[in-house]
């Protein structure tokens, strides 16, 4: 009787581990996963932060291009003549620093608005990795 019941023991200790095992590599495979979607969640966090960066970048440039232009058209609009008359080439080099002023914006506003484009782009696949993840994880 002892060495059945040993027997029945044992036999009940190797069953649990064995059931264990698939149990244990679940664990694992949720684990790892775990970590992957956590991997692909800080990239994104990532790409947000810097798209976020970029977009408020490209306001102020905006914000400043407004302004340089606002200032522009009134000053053409009101006209007071000065005491003395202003040098032909002074006046001429205001226009062109003013003009290339406002190059510069468009030219900045343009490499910001082609970054903010690339950021979503690689937001794309871990999004879609994302999901999947999420999706095997059910």
């Amino acid at each position: 009787m002892y060495l059945s019941s040993r027997f029945a023991s044992a036999a009940f200790v190797l069953s649990l581990l064995l059931g264990a095992g698939p149990l244990l590599a679940q664990t694992d495979f949720q684990a790892e996963q775990d970590a992957q979607i956590k991997r692909v969640e800080v990239a994104l966090s990532r790409i947000n932060l810097e798209q976020q960066s970029v977009y408020q970048q490209f306001q102020m440039i905006q914000d400043l291009q407004r302004n340089a232009m606002l200032r522009s058209y009134q000053s053409t609009q009101v006209y007071t003549p000065p005491p003395a008359p202003p040098n032909y080439d002074d006046e001429v080099r205001k226009r062109r620093a003013e003009e290339a002023r406002l190059e510069g914006y468009v030219g900045e506003l343009d490499r910001l608005y082609a970054r903010y484009r690339e950021l979503e782009e690689q937001k794309r696949p871990l999004l879609d990795e994302l999901s999947e993840l999420a999706l095997r994880r059910r």
